[in-house]
């Protein structure tokens, strides 16, 4: 993995038969390697304090054994309700006064629902023993060399090991919007402001039965926000740095930072399997230098054909281009829709 900024590896050489390189975008190369993201359901960001990790054991647990998995395993919380159930129940016990942590989130968090990315598998309920089953399955069955598109050809979880059902990923699409205020303003504001577009757009295009826009805490990049990720893909977008210069956190925390064509063109990648390039930061299981390459066989072939588009084709696992995700275009777990 190159040691260098996302946007150093584009100066200064050439590639295909001479000719020179692109720039390329700061922005692409800033996902950091992971292979798992570990979505702690049913939370609310009012409960968030900058960190997360230590509001239970279980959360912690789960924090602290992700970032010890072959590949690593992004934690984070989010108001993702896979079961509606569980959602009621957690709505009715969200930890109040700003910042969450303490008694009344180490009892809610003492056994969570955790949502596996981009798997589409779902724990139930587990406790801190729960966690270290999940993470020994994911450690020791599964890998990338034994993931098929088809269920039956991936290890399942023992039984006796934790409550679990599949998510539908075949149709369904699942948006995950950094909105950790606590943690840094602009996620908050930027976050908060995409979300809501993102919801209202899903609304008014008839699309709730198959997409779906879901808080999360922190992902990293504050200086890109309003953050992203599309699931099943894992393709990460940052929508705010192309705008304000410099992104630092003392930049500008105007409302037109976010708007509606950067939720569109969010749901339409999502909605068409494709990657909306002009935001594009990487993807799930993807080093930094194939993020960056990835990005640069797009714009070369954009060239090629006469110019950029908003939008454009995404290098697929069905494809035979080197630059793949080991993810297929859709996951095709059977359990519950959206919001089931």
């Amino acid at each position: 993995m190159s040691s260098g900024g996302p946007g150093s590896a584009g100066h200064g050489r050439s590639h295909h038969g001479g000719e020179p390189c692109h720039e390329v975008d700061p922005r692409v190369g800033s996902v950091a390697a992971h292979r798992f993201h570990l979505v702690v359901c049913n939370s609310s960001s009012e409960e968030w304090p900058s960190r997360v990790d230590a509001m239970s054991p279980a959360i912690s647990a789960l924090a602290h054994g992700g970032a010890r998995l072959p590949g690593r395993a992004m934690v984070t919380l989010s108001d993702f309700s896979p079961f509606k159930d569980t959602a009621e129940k957690s709505s009715s016990s969200t930890v109040t006064g700003g910042g969450g942590g303490g008694e009344n989130a180490a009892s809610k968090y003492e056994r969570i629902d955790v949502a596996v990315f981009p798997l589409g598998l779902v724990a139930k309920q587990l406790d801190s023993d729960g966690v270290a089953a999940l993470l020994r399955w994911l450690g020791h069955e599964v890998l990338p060399t034994s993931w098929s598109s088809t269920h039956t050809n991936l290890p399942q979880p023992p039984s006796s090991a934790f409550e679990h059902s599949w998510l539908e990923l075949t149709n369904n699409r699942h948006i995950f919007v950094c909105t950790h205020g606590t943690r840094d303003r602009l996620c908050g504001i930027h976050g908060g402001k995409l979300l809501a577009e993102l919801r209202a757009l899903i609304t008014s295009q008839g699309l709730a039965d198959r997409v779906a826009a879901w808080a999360t805490s922190h992902i990293g990049g504050h200086k890109y926000a309003a953050n992203a990720i599309v699931y099943p893909r894992g393709d990460w977008y940052g929508t705010w740095c192309a705008r304000c210069g410099s992104g630092s956190s003392s930049g500008s925390d105007s409302d037109s930072a976010v708007g509606p064509a950067d939720a569109q063109a969010i749901i339409d990648a999502a909605t068409r399997d494709i990657v909306w390039w002009d935001a594009w930061r990487g993807a799930t299981n993807m080093s930094k230098m194939d993020q960056i390459n990835a990005w640069r066989f797009y714009n070369d072939s954009a060239d090629h054909v006469g110019g950029h588009g908003v939008t454009g084709s995404h290098p697929s696992a069905d494809s035979a281009d080197p630059f793949t995700h080991w993810i297929p275009k859709s996951s095709r777990r059977k359990s519950s829709v959206i919001g089931s």
